[in-house]
């Protein structure tokens, strides 16, 4: 394995990481849906991340715009705060953010004046629970019980797990979906193309869970999830034909039922301050917010 350097060097994240990092996130469970190497090594290219050290805590770095951006430190807590000092110090006149920091971290921060604390709401964590999602019970989700109800009324479907064999029809969902959505000149959208075909590309080694609904044979939507900790099930991926009314509230009633039950929670990551998809996600009416913040040196 190439050994990981001391910061401020730092080599790319590769897939040989998986074991490291996997190993350090179950020591140290997190909360944030960055944190599973899937999300990291599939977003990897768009944020440019490489891995780092220091006194033994891993440090995740994206490079993008000459700038540092270091995610939380990867190891105790007790140990965040001299190590996060530290990166400031070897920086030597170089930009250096910490970003997506869950609140234990900033804690240790939040009485020392010659540090800024930001909250970076468009990236908190929606968090809900496992059996709402599955059980739709109540006057909250008469709307999606309606939309599913309607869905299966209209049309012959059938609901698969992801596998090898598969793959390929999803890859080729994807690039159908893309060229309706105009992803190449949407940033956002071809960045997240890139890490839907990361993650199918590598679906195996990576150990990343799926399924997809076809109708009359074709491929109209595609998820991808993975455990996030002991109590959550994070899902990376949703995207499906919305021509189709009620297929999005098939997929994820039936992915949450199929690989989340047995988890407490299910993490649906963030709305990147995109008005549709936040008002999408309080649809769902999340029991939590993981909140995140910026630490930098004015």
């Amino acid at each position: 394995m190439n050994p990981v350097p001391s910061f401020p060097q730092n080599r790319p994240l590769a897939l040989e990481d998986k074991a490291l990092c996997s190993r350090l996130f179950k020591r140290y469970p997190p909360l944030i849906s960055e944190f599973t190497f899937t999300n990291l090594f599939a977003w990897r290219h768009a944020y440019q991340f490489s891995v780092s050290q220091l006194d033994d805590l891993l440090l995740v770095v994206s490079l993008k715009d000459g700038v540092f951006r270091l995610f939380d430190p990867l190891g105790p807590v007790q140990e965040k705060r001299g190590v996060i000092q530290k990166c400031f110090a070897l920086g030597k006149g170089r930009p250096i953010r910490f970003i997506r920091l869950p609140p234990e971290t900033v804690d240790l921060f939040k009485e020392e004046a010659s540090f800024k604390i930001e909250e970076d709401r468009d990236n908190f964590d929606y968090v809900y629970l496992t059996k709402d999602l599955i059980d739709l019970k109540g006057q909250d989700f008469d709307a999606k019980r309606n939309f599913i109800k309607r869905f299966k009324q209209e049309f012959a479907f059938d609901y698969k797990i992801l596998t090898a064999d598969n793959i390929r029809d999803c890859l080729f969902f994807q690039e159908e979906w893309c060229l309706a959505k105009d992803c190449q000149h949407t940033e956002g959208l071809a960045k997240e193309k890139e890490a839907m075909q990361e993650m199918l590309a590598h679906f195996q080694a990576l150990g990343v869970r799926g399924a997809m609904i076809e109708v009359n044979g074709k491929v109209e939507a595609v998820t991808l999830g993975e455990p996030l900790n002991r109590e959550t099930f994070v899902i990376h991926i949703e995207k499906a034909n919305g021509a189709l009314v009620g297929i999005y509230q098939v997929i994820n009633q039936a992915f949450c039922a199929q690989e989340a039950a047995g988890f407490k929670y299910v993490n649906r990551e963030q709305d990147l301050g995109v008005s549709g998809l936040r008002k999408s996600k309080e649809s769902y009416h999340p029991c939590a917010m993981i909140k995140k913040y910026s630490l930098s040196r004015p």
